[in-house]
C-alpha cells in the first residue's frame, strides 16, 4: 500500500500555528490568573513577574523571580502546578507529534491512523495518540506521588496532608522537568537523602527521555529491539550522566561551600543528582552559586545538549548532539556517510541538526549579550543564566530574582523560543520547499 507523508505542508504549517497560539495563550491566561489577589500573600504582583512565572511554569523551565513557597498563596501555587502539567504533557505531545512528521510515515486506510513506529507495530488511532500519552504520564506521576509521600510521611514525620501536598507537587515538578520547589532552597535539605534522591532523578531521567523511548521501553518484552532513535537517548543520555556525574565529583571534591565537607556517600550523591537535573529539570541539591568556575562551564555544556525529544527537557536534545558528533566525526575520517547503529543517516537530518545548533548558540549569545547590556552581572552569571533559559532548565547562580525588566522580558523571550522555537523551526526546515527553477554552476571554497 502506498505510504503518504503523515502530514502535508499546509497542515504542518497549521499545527506550528497552533502550537505558538496555544502556548501564548497559556502563558497569557495564567499571567492573568496570578495576578489575581487571591493568588499572592501580599495580594499584588507586577505584571512583568506574572508573565515571567506564567512562562517560566508553561515552559517548565523553574526560573523564578519570586520565592514559590512565600510568595504564592495555595491558589497560587496550584495554578503554578496546573501550567506545569498543561505545559509538560502539551510538549510531550507536540514533540512525539514532531518526531512523527520529520521521521515517520502512515498507511493511509480505512480510518487515519498514527504508526508510531516506537517499537511498537500496532497502529494507534489518532484519536487516542494523547489519550495514551496523558494515561502514561499520570500513571508514572502517580507512582512517584505514593512513593515520595511515604518518604515524607515515614521519614521526616510530616502530616499526611503535607507530605501528600509537597509530593504532589514536586511529583508533578520533577516528571516534567520543571525544577519549581515548595523550598525556598530547592531541595538542598535533602542532599544525604539517597531514596529521595533517587526518585526525584528516576522521574527526571523518565521525563526527559520522552514518550517515544518510554513507549519502547514499555513494549520491548514483547518485541526485543529499539530503534536507532532509541538506543541513541538511552546511551546518550546514561553516558551524559555518567561523565556529568564524574567531572562534578572531580572539580567540587575540595569545594567546602558545595560538596567539600560533606561525607563521600553524601558526594557521590550529590554529584549524580546534579548531572541528572542540570540537563533537563532545575533542582539543585548544592549552592549553584558557590560552584567553582570550572564547574559553572561544564555544567552549561550539559544545560546545552539537555534532554531527548518528546520529552519534557529543553536544550538542543541528544539525537541533535549525537547527529551533530557523528556528522563531524564522519568528516573527520572521510566517509560520505554518517553511520549510527549500522543505519545511515540522510545528510538533510545532519543538516537539520547543525541549523538547529547553530541557531540556539546565536540565541544564547544574543541573551548573554543583552543581560549584560542592562545588568551589572559577571559574564558566568549571565551566560549560565541565559543557557538555562533557552534549555529550559532552571537553574540560576542566584541573579534572576535581581533582574530588571528588560532582562526578565529577555529571559521571558528566550524560555519561550527555546521551548517552542527550536521544534517549529524542525517543522519549518522539514517543510517541502520551492523547486529552482534555475540551477546554478557549483563551486568550492576553501573551508578550515
Amino acid at each position: 500500500m502506498k505510504e503518504l507523508p503523515l502530514f502535508s505542508s499546509k497542515t504542518q504549517k497549521n499545527i506550528a500555528k497552533q502550537v505558538l497560539l496555544g502556548f501564548i495563550t497559556a502563558i497569557i491566561i495564567g499571567a492573568i490568573i496570578l495576578s489575581i489577589p487571591q493568588m499572592t500573600e501580599s495580594g499584588k504582583i507586577s505584571y512583568i513577574d506574572a508573565i515571567f512565572t506564567s512562562t517560566s511554569a508553561v515552559c517548565v523551565t523553574g526560573l523564578i523571580v519570586q520565592d514559590t513557597p512565600t510568595y504564592f498563596t495555595d491558589l497560587g501555587k496550584i495554578v503554578i502546578l496546573i501550567l506545569i502539567q498543561l505545559g509538560g504533557l502539551g510538549i510531550m505531545t507536540i514533540g512525539s507529534i514532531f518526531g512523527l512528521i520529520l521521521g515517520r510515515k502512515i498507511h493511509v486506510r480505512d480510518k487515519f491512523y498514527i504508526n508510531t513506529s516506537y517499537g511498537v507495530r500496532n497502529h494507534f488511532s489518532s484519536s487516542k495518540f494523547f489519550l495514551i500519552i496523558v494515561g502514561t504520564t499520570f500513571t508514572i506521576e502517580l507512582l512517584g506521588f505514593t512513593l515520595m509521600s511515604l518518604i515524607f510521611y515515614f521519614k521526616y514525620s510530616y502530616p499526611v496532608k503535607a507530605s501528600m501536598t509537597f509530593s504532589l507537587f514536586h511529583t508533578i515538578s520533577a516528571f516534567n522537568n520543571a525544577g519549581f520547589s515548595l523550598f525556598s532552597n530547592s531541595l538542598e535539605g535533602f542532599q544525604s537523602d539517597l531514596p529521595l534522591n533517587l526518585l526525584f532523578m528516576v522521574l527526571i531521567i523518565i521525563g526527559g527521555i520522552g514518550f517515544p523511548v518510554i513507549s519502547e521501553i514499555i513494549s520491548f518484552r514483547r518485541i526485543k529491539q529499539l530503534t536507532v532513535h532509541a538506543k541513541i537517548v538511552l546511551i546518550l543520555t546514561a553516558g551524559l550522566i555518567l561523565i556529568g556525574a564524574i567531572m562534578f565529583f572531580l572539580l567540587e571534591f575540595k569545594n567546602p561551600q558545595t560538596i567539600g565537607n560533606t561525607s563521600t556517600s553524601t558526594k557521590i550523591i550529590s554529584s549524580f543528582f546534579q548531572s541528572v537535573t542540570t540537563r533537563t529539570a532545575g533542582f539543585n541539591t548544592t549552592n549553584i552559586s558557590k560552584l567553582n568556575l570550572s564547574t559553572l562551564l561544564f555544567l552549561t555544556l550539559l544545560m546545552f545538549i539537555g534532554a531527548s525529544p518528546g520529552g519534557t527537557g529543553g536544550g538542543i536534545k541528544t539525537t541533535t548532539f549525537a547527529a551533530v558528533v557523528a556528522g563531524a566525526w564522519s568528516t573527520i575520517r572521510g566517509r560520505k556517510h554518517v553511520i549510527l547503529f549500522k543505519r545511515s543517516l540522510p545528510e538533510s537530518l545532519i543538516s537539520r541538526a547543525l541549523t538547529l545548533t547553530i541557531t540556539a548558540i546565536v540565541i544564547i549569545l544574543f541573551s548573554t549579550i543583552g543581560l549584560l547590556v542592562f545588568e551589572k552581572c559577571a559574564l558566568k552569571d549571565a551566560l549560565f543564566e541565559s543557557i538555562s533559559a533557552f534549555g529550559t532548565i532552571g537553574l540560576s547562580t542566584g541573579i534572576t530574582s535581581s533582574l530588571s525588566a528588560p532582562s526578565k522580558i529577555i529571559l521571558i523571550l528566550s524560555m519561550f523560543i527555546g521551548r517552542i522555537g527550536i521544534s517549529t523551526l524542525s517543522l519549518a526546515i522539514a517543510m517541502r520547499g520551492t523547486v529552482d527553477k534555475i540551477v546554478h554552476p557549483e563551486e568550492k571554497i576553501t573551508i578550515g
